[in-house]
């Protein structure tokens, strides 16, 4: 699960593949390119949406003077000479809007999964103890990785719920919300909220049959369930 800058002049509502990525429980937050990224260390990467190009190129010098993160350019325009240019300013890689959304996410997926394998292999020699505790989904697997050493095999239904709540950690998710998303083309109501509580419930028995905490999944009485992390 990824935190993604955005830089457009367009609604992101509009972009299908923006769009895509937030259905897959990514965050996606709006930059102003007049604010240096204080809250850089908050982001995996930056996605700059189709502009003109003087104003792009623009954007990448003001982003490379303020940010130490992977940009990527998504555009409705496939032109290699202004896919040149854009690299030589620092993009990692060029997409087109012609692109399927799920191939953006994946390939995304991978590149930053790669970018953040390489960062941690510098921080190899770090003792254990300082090193970031927490839980990483894997999506390739369907599973959840615990502090960094116990990997949790889930159910396709488990994961979804784990990654509802991971993509908005210490924020409630009421039990409308995870009914919209876990069954969206469902038309009988009935016994969602059990449904929803049953998956929490082995959730946090797979965590705690693995040796570890699941008091990380909170319940907010009569709302819903909390991420906390």
């Amino acid at each position: 699960m990824f935190t993604i800058g955005c830089l457009s002049e367009k609604e992101l509502e509009e972009n299908a593949h923006l769009n895509f990525l937030t259905e897959k429980g990514w965050n996606l937050q709006i930059i102003n390119i007049n604010d240096p990224l204080k809250n850089q260390y908050k982001l995996d990467a930056i996605v700059i949406c189709e502009s003109s190009m003087p104003k792009i190129c623009r954007w990448l010098m003001e982003l490379k003077v303020h940010a130490s993160l992977p940009i990527y350019l998504l555009s409705e325009i496939d032109e290699s000479h202004s896919n040149i240019v854009y690299l030589q300013l620092g993009v990692e890689a060029c997409f087109s809007t012609k692109m399927d959304p799920e191939e953006l996410y994946y390939t995304l997926t991978n590149l930053l999964r790669h970018y953040s394998s390489e960062n941690n292999q510098l921080l190899g020699n770090r003792p254990e103890s300082s090193q970031e505790k927490g839980i990483e989904l894997i999506s390739h697997s369907l599973s959840v990785l615990i502090d960094g050493k116990n990997e949790i095999s889930l159910t396709k239904k488990e994961y979804s719920t784990l990654e509802i709540l991971y993509s908005r950690p210490c924020k409630t998710i009421s039990y409308e919300e995870f009914q919209e998303k876990l069954w969206r083309f469902e038309t009988d109501l009935d016994g969602r909220n059990y449904r929803i509580a049953n998956l929490i419930f082995h959730l946090r028995k797979k965590i705690e049959s693995s040796g570890s905490d699941s008091s990380f999944i909170k319940t907010v009485r009569s709302k819903g369930y909390m991420l906390y992390m």
